[in-house]
């Protein structure tokens, strides 16, 4: 594993050095004994990682805050800034997918069609899908038909495709890459250079993970009437992740490179001292685990011990209001401004250790995806038992024992579970929250609530817009504007700026994306 992770880097320039643009310039001078053409088994460990530990993390780490998982202890300074939605083109999950991600999952693909080895081009076009699904539900429209292919010359003012546009592309990726993974004329096994780190070569699990993320995508579109089918979604998490162990998830390396250890333990100010990113899980998050949906009955579910500490000194769970810093602890009340009273973020739980897996997609998620396409069908029978498996498979990945599992979900069943999925709102509400648990620190969360409309009849009442908000954007006295989208990077902006168009913060964080408008 040592060994393959050092290739990353080199895997990375590479990709800048191999692009067929430059290669009539390169092939000069050529060293027998040190070829300038990476072989396609070595190229999965890096289009995997990058894809997760560069891409995948930008994409969450300022979303943390807007998501309101994370917090921090600070009441100046600019780590508040994404909790408070105080965007600009300084972030850069843009600079990150197209510059180190994309090209090593493109490269792949080509390599992989040049060896005959079709395995190989599924893992790339899954991977690309991942990446260009990540932009796009951030940004809306992104470069996509434009996009680096491996062949063809770079564009330096590449167009901008329209969100329905790369919906249907990245469908298509999809469906490429599971005919791919078809095929049994393969030459190279996917696993042969030992870069599978994913999988280790199971092509069966990548299959089945191309078919997770169409059920991801296709149940994005529940605001898009016609074009949001609930048989095609069901049929994709049939075909799609089937049982416990197939979560696609990077394996993260303590004392690694930045792009091998869990960002969420080391990264980006987590751990330091005088401004940390992020100092706590909020007072929300916090919520979520110890009430029950629609009535809101207090009842400690056993995943927070595994997710977050609590305070030493009294053994409660505590968490902070966004934008309030530690001001903000009980919700704003003013009580325990100590700042041993909250639960530490960085290294306290099952997703910040310095090992903890970053999932793409889970097949908690595929089950949860399942139960929302059933409910909005009607069969509130199917959605109650895809919403069974999905909330214990997800305790069982956290190490939460059978029985208390088992008096979690009798306890929801004594609160009126089955009567509230006879109602869609109220089965929604339930579906949302456990997708929040299981879906924790994924960028993907942040689709749910838009797509929920930030609703407290689905969250619950403690979800509430930060304090200290960015008025200069937001109006302070409507409760029900919320930011929407994120600005585009600044390189983009400047070299591209016809294709950008207007990338105000008031027009980039207040316009709902396409598939959140009716």
């Amino acid at each position: 594993m040592k060994k393959l992770v050092s290739k990353i880097q080199f895997l990375v320039l590479g990709t800048v050095l191999l692009t067929s643009s430059c290669k009539d310039y390169l092939d000069v001078n050529k060293d027998p004994n040190n070829p300038t053409q990476v072989p396609v088994e070595s190229r999965l460990v890096g289009a995997i990682t990058t894809t997760n530990g560069a891409a995948m993390w930008r994409g969450a780490r300022e979303i943390t805050g807007v998501t309101q998982y994370g917090v921090t202890k600070l009441t100046t300074g600019t780590n508040r800034n994404a909790e408070t939605w105080r965007f600009t083109a300084s972030y850069f999950l843009w600079q990150n997918a197209y510059t180190f991600a994309l090209p090593n999952c493109v490269d792949m693909t080509v390599l992989g069609e040049r060896d005959g080895s079709p395995h190989f081009v599924g893992a790339g076009k899954v991977l690309q899908a991942i990446n260009f699904s990540l932009l796009t539900d951030q940004y809306g429209s992104i470069v996509f038909s434009d996009a680096y292919d491996g062949v063809s010359q770079v564009k330096l003012t590449p167009k901008m495709d329209d969100q329905q546009t790369v919906y249907q592309g990245i469908d298509r990726l999809l469906d490429e890459a599971i005919a791919a993974f078809n095929n049994t004329n393969n030459k190279t096994a996917l696993n042969a250079g030992g870069g599978d780190i994913m999988y280790a070569g199971d092509v069966e699990k990548w299959r089945r993970l191309a078919w997770s993320l169409k059920a991801r995508q296709l149940n994005h579109l529940s605001k898009k009437g016609s074009l949001y089918d609930p048989k095609k979604i069901i049929e994709a998490c049939t075909n799609g992740f089937n049982k416990d162990g197939m979560d696609a998830e990077f394996a993260y390396l303590a004392g690694a490179q930045q792009t091998d250890e869990n960002p969420w333990f080391s990264w980006g100010g987590f751990t330091s001292a005088t401004d940390p990113r992020y100092f706590t899980y909020s007072q929300f998050f916090v919520d979520i685990l110890t009430k029950f949906p629609v009535t809101e009955t207090s009842f400690q579910d056993p995943r927070i011990s595994r997710i977050m500490a609590p305070a030493p000194s009294d053994g409660k769970y505590r968490g902070l209001k966004p934008g309030l810093g530690l001001a903000g602890g009980q919700g704003g009340n003013g009580q325990f401004k100590n700042e041993n009273d909250y639960g530490k973020f960085s290294n306290s739980g099952f997703y910040t250790k310095a090992t903890s897996p970053f999932p793409f997609i889970t097949y908690s998620e595929v089950k949860l995806i399942e139960a929302e396409a059933r409910l909005r069908s009607n069969d509130v029978t199917g959605a109650l038992a895809a919403y069974e498996e999905g909330v214990k498979a997800n305790m069982r990945k956290l190490g939460v024992t059978t029985a208390e599992i088992n008096a979690y979900w009798t306890a929801q069943l004594a609160d009126g579970l089955a009567a509230h999925f006879a109602n869609q709102t109220q089965g929604l509400s339930h579906i949302m929250r456990q997708k929040y648990i299981t879906q924790c620190l994924n960028p993907e969360t942040w689709v749910d609530m838009r797509r929920m409309d930030y609703s407290q009849a689905i969250y619950g009442p403690s979800l509430q817009r930060p304090a200290n908000l960015n008025t200069v954007i937001f109006d302070a006295n409507n409760a029900t504007d919320w930011i929407q989208a994120m600005v585009y990077e600044s390189n983009e902006q400047n070299r591209n700026p016809e294709n950008v168009g207007d990338n105000t913060e008031k027009t980039r964080l207040k316009t709902p994306l396409w598939w959140n408008k009716p």
